[in-house]
């Protein structure tokens, strides 16, 4: 599978800028709307967490105390978005392709990787707008561990590549996987530590969720971004190992299952 996406690779770039140049084709902003629709989220959030609800967590050096949660919050909500649309992209992306899956000679895939490279230049645009927003509204300190996110950023997408691509292999022949998604992704999101901290489970009757939490796939790529933006620490290296291996497994479950249902998958389409 690398080497069809190596030999594919100008194909599957130049594809996802494309989508991400015309996804809002026909607006009066057009791709603007890549860094307004990220930029509004974050205006939103501040001025509900940070002036209506008057939210506040720990104290955080080197943080405005009025944006402490808006910065805990959005380190990881962003990465949620981008992680969260572009596995719904991806198990679509076969059904949605059968058209040329039908005619072309093309790897499948093909089609589920060039949503996921979309998916990450929507998350770096998100982020730029948002370190922006740190610096110079919520009165952040630059720091360096913020280049921890771009690897960060690349692994999650790719653990997203590889779950859409297992079940977009699915939804071929059962069509409820994309629906069942949809409810599963809002389940998912709130069992994961994106909106609250798992600092409120200690020392309460609830403390053994923090048991939990680590059998959640995206607990740890969730945890490697509070620590890299909001903490703005280095990512231990437990959390990086597993960062790196769920992408990996995931990628390769994924090709097995494509493998062995590649000769009916065009059919069923």
């Amino acid at each position: 599978m690398i080497v069809q996406l190596w030999q594919y690779r100008r194909h599957i770039l130049q594809n996802a800028l494309n989508d991400l140049r015309h996804r809002y084709r026909g607006s009066l902003a057009g791709g603007m709307w890549n860094v307004f629709i990220p930029l509004a989220q974050i205006i939103v959030f501040s001025t509900i967490f940070s002036v209506l609800m008057e939210f506040r967590m720990p104290e955080m050096p080197g943080i405005s105390s009025r944006f402490q949660f808006v910065v805990f919050l959005c380190s990881g909500l962003l990465a949620w978005n981008s992680f969260a649309d572009t596995l719904m992209r991806g198990v679509a992306s076969l059904v949605g392709n059968a058209g040329y899956l039908k005619k072309l000679p093309v790897p499948e895939q093909i089609f589920v990787a060039q949503d996921a490279c979309s998916g990450l230049y929507s998350a770096f645009i998100a982020y730029a707008v948002f370190l922006v927003f740190c610096v110079a509204v919520a009165g952040v300190r630059v720091s360096w561990y913020w280049a921890q996110v771009v690897p960060l950023l690349i692994l999650f997408i790719g653990f997203a590549f590889g779950l859409g691509l297992f079940l977009s292999c699915i939804n071929v022949f059962f069509r409820d996987v994309q629906p069942l998604m949809n409810v599963m992704l809002l389940l998912w999101f709130w069992v994961t530590p994106i909106v609250y901290s798992e600092t409120i489970f200690e020392g309460r009757s609830h403390e053994w969720i923090l048991l939990l939490l680590p059998l959640n796939p995206a607990y740890p790529f969730i945890r490697a971004f509070h620590e890299a933006v909001y903490l703005r620490t280095a990512v231990p290296p437990g959390l990086w190992f597993m960062c790196t291996a769920l992408p990996v497994v995931t990628i390769a479950a994924a090709y097995c299952v494509l493998e062995r249902l590649r000769s009916d998958i065009r059919d069923a389409l």
